[in-house]
Parts: structure tokens; C-alpha cells; sequence
């Protein structure tokens, strides 16, 4: 049995024991009742139901601690429960409009590394009654296609751990340069999403779009997480319309089709969404079809090197051709420095 597997089911019997009883349960009848626990000697039991006990803390369910004195021998001794007020979920409602939100905010993090969170979230509140199936179709068909795959994940993370990352950034038409940033804020506009904070090398707030970021999101050397705060009068909106970027409506990104190869490309998989390949597609038996939003060709041709040979451009020819070309140019640059 895996370790992470064990302590699941060590900590849903010791909320099953507490949940149990009517009264406060003793130290002694948890050490007994709970076969991991019967194991361990007295210092070793100690600490791993203190670990325990802090777990479930963490999870949210309070455990409440007594003591009372026997009296045939004036011994002390300590009784643990858990209470109804403090397991028990409060009813929850929400209005049609909340509902909607919530509805909107899966269909954001579909493709995401939180996909699987939301639907476990949902999948919750539909327990409870509430009513999420409808959303709101003509909100969702605004939003982004998806947030950049695992960047948008990475991002969310630093942004509640207050940690400050870095990455490579890409402009158009320019190269690719190494940012620092102190993330303030995540937002969309449009088709297009970006991260906003303090640019540490430029000490100015700056705001990066997600698709021009490339590869891993990584923590900045010798930082800690809660290093650095959010400026109290700091406005996401304010800054976005001092720099220009909602002066006009984003321009709405091209589409495309890729053949990809069996559980291959797994970046380009979470960007994108399942789709038919056609007939005429010269795809491998077994290769499955995508569709991904591109709003800057060059640069996402580019990024389709990476994943050869594991992909093959359907859809546009342009793209197509691009990706083609960039092919024969890097095997051409490799047989040259073969034979050099």
C-alpha cells in the first residue's frame, strides 16, 4: 500500500472514530481502534496523531480537546470530538447569476491543469441542489479557447503564494528574453489573458500575455513565497488602460487543426480541444486531431519544433507550410554542423 494511500485511510478512520461517538472518545480507545496507530509505541503515537490531528485541522474539521479528572484516582486525561457545528457544511444558495458565474468559471479552466478541481467542485455543489448545468452560452463563447495550458496553473499558484517567478517572454517580432515578475493579478480581455505584477527588472508594474510565454514558469532564485504584497491601491484595470491594451478590441486568433501523436504533446493537448480529423489528412493510423487558437503563426510554428516528430500541421496550409519549412531548415542546419 503507497504511504500517501495509507495515511488517507488512517485519517478517514480517525474522523470516522470521532464522528462516531456521542461523547468525547478518549486517547487510549483511538490508539485501539485504529490499526495504524496500535503499531506504533508511546512517542511514536504521539506524534503521528498529532500529525494527524493537524491534517484534519487543515481540511477545515475542527477537533475539539477536554480533560477531566477520575476521580477514584485523580488522574488526568484528555477526550477528543468532532461537533456537528464544525463538520457539518452550512446550506449553501445561490442565485441563478452566481450559478452562471460558476458555470463560466469551468468552462475558463477547461484545458487547464485545474480542470479536474473544477469538476470535482461542481460535482459537490450539484449535491447540495444547486443547478450549474445551464451557464450562461453566450459568456462562455467569449471566453478564452484556453489559458495557456499549465502557465495559467503556474501562475494562479505564485499568485496565492505571493511568489515571485520567472519566465521566458516573447514580443512579437523579437526574441525571447528572460522576465522576473512579482504577480499581482490574472485577467482576460477578449481571447487573450495575462498576468500583471512588478516587473523586477524594470521595477514598473507590466503586464504579460500568456500565450507569448514560453516553457516552464519557475520560481525566481533565492525568493521566498510571501515575500512581497500587493500594493493596497494597486488596480488591475487602471494599469491595463494606462498601457494602451484595451484601446481596441483583440483581434480574434486563427484556428489550428493539428494530428497528434497517441499520448504525445501533452502541452499542445491541454491548449487546445479534441477534434475530427478529415479523411484527406495524412495523419498516422491512430493519431488524434486538435484544435488550437494561434493569434501569432510565426512564433507558433516555431514552438511545434519541440514537439517533433510527434505532430503534423492539418490545418491552415499557410501554417502548415511554415512549419514545413522550418523543418527542412533545421534538418538542413543539422546535417551541416554534422559534417562540419
Amino acid at each position: 500500500m503507497s504511504r500517501v494511500r495509507r495515511q488517507t485511510e488512517r485519517l478517514l478512520n480517525l474522523l470516522i472514530a470521532l464522528r462516531a461517538s456521542r461523547g468525547w472518545v478518549g486517547r487510549e480507545r483511538i490508539r485501539t481502534a485504529i490499526p495504524d496507530y496500535r503499531e506504533l509505541d508511546e512517542q511514536a503515537f504521539d506524534r503521528q496523531f498529532s500529525r494527524d490531528k493537524q491534517a484534519l485541522t487543515d481540511l477545515g474539521i475542527r477537533i475539539r480537546t477536554a480533560d477531566w479528572s477520575d476521580s477514584p484516582g485523580g488522574e488526568s486525561a484528555y477526550g477528543y470530538r468532532i461537533e456537528d457545528a464544525d463538520y457539518a457544511l452550512t446550506q449553501i444558495d445561490f442565485t441563478p447569476e452566481e450559478a452562471a458565474l460558476l458555470a463560466v468559471s469551468r468552462t475558463l479552466l477547461e484545458g487547464t491543469a485545474f480542470s479536474a478541481d473544477a469538476d470535482a467542485a461542481l460535482n459537490k455543489l450539484r449535491g447540495l441542489g444547486a443547478d450549474f448545468a445551464g451557464g450562461r452560452p453566450e459568456v462562455a463563447a467569449r471566453l478564452p479557447g484556453a489559458l495557456a495550458g499549465s502557465v495559467f496553473a503556474d501562475l494562479v499558484r505564485a499568485l496565492e503564494a505571493r511568489r515571485a517567478v520567472s519566465f521566458d517572454y516573447r514580443r512579437p517580432g523579437g526574441t525571447a528574453a528572460r522576465r522576473r515578475l512579482e504577480p499581482y493579478a490574472l485577467l482576460t480581455r477578449g481571447a487573450r489573458s495575462y498576468v500583471m505584477g512588478r516587473d523586477l527588472d524594470r521595477d514598473a508594474i507590466r503586464a504579460f500575455r500568456l500565450s507569448r510565454i514560453s516553457g516552464r514558469v519557475t520560481r525566481v532564485p533565492r525568493r521566498r513565497d510571501g515575500d512581497y504584497a500587493i500594493p493596497a491601491d494597486f488596480s488591475a484595470a487602471e494599469h491595463f488602460l494606462r498601457e494602451g491594451l484595451d484601446a481596441a478590441p483583440p483581434a480574434e486568433a486563427a484556428r489550428a487543426l493539428l494530428a497528434l501523436a497517441p499520448e504525445r504533446a501533452l502541452p499542445l493537448r491541454e491548449a487546445g480541444t479534441p477534434h475530427a480529423l478529415p479523411a484527406e489528412s495524412s495523419a498516422p493510423a491512430g493519431w488524434e486531431g486538435w484544435e488550437l487558437a494561434v493569434d501569432d503563426p510565426a512564433r507558433f510554428a516555431e514552438r511545434l519544433l519541440e514537439f517533433t516528430p510527434s505532430v503534423l500541421v492539418v490545418a491552415p496550409a499557410e501554417l502548415r507550410e511554415r512549419h514545413r519549412r522550418l523543418l527542412a531548415d533545421t534538418a538542413a542546419a543539422l546535417q551541416g554542423a554534422m559534417h562540419a
